[in-house]
């Protein structure tokens, strides 16, 4: 029975060893798949710096594009400007050659305000043939005399 007792006992050593390395290989296992865990978590937060970044680029880009876009603040409004100012000074015009002439037709200085050089351009046209004509009336009427 000793013998049997010591076999027991001689066989508890070689289970506990085999038991100590299924638990070791558990561990390891264990470990290993925190650290491919950990892999994969870094990973996935590497991706997503990398999708900012690329984010970031794409928005930078697009700032740049609207700032080399012209802007055209200035030169529509002082063209607009200069072309009020044009037919102003046509307006002006006409409204101080009528008085000279003394025609009465206030019509032309509307037509010349919102045309501009065109009404400016007929209105001549229209005047230097009413002075033709008022010159040859008064022709015929010094001829009548």
């Amino acid at each position: 029975m000793l013998f049997l007792a010591a076999g027991s006992v001689a066989q508890e050593p070689a289970t506990r060893s085999d038991e100590d390395q299924t638990v070791e290989q558990m561990k390891l296992r264990e470990t290993e798949l925190q650290l491919k865990e950990q892999e994969a978590e870094l990973a996935y937060r590497q991706k997503m710096r990398e999708m900012e970044l690329e984010q970031r680029n794409l928005e930078i880009e697009q700032l740049r594009r609207e700032a080399a876009k012209p802007q055209g603040d200035g030169g529509g409004g002082l063209l607009l400007l200069l072309i009020l100012v044009v037919h102003i000074l046509l307006t002006v015009w006409v409204w101080k050659d009528m008085r000279e002439q003394e025609i009465g037709r206030a019509l032309w200085v509307p037509i010349v305000l919102l045309t501009g050089l065109f009404g400016a351009l007929l209105y001549a046209v229209v005047s230097v043939a009413d002075t033709r004509a008022k010159q040859a009336t008064r022709a015929e009427t010094r001829r009548a005399r």
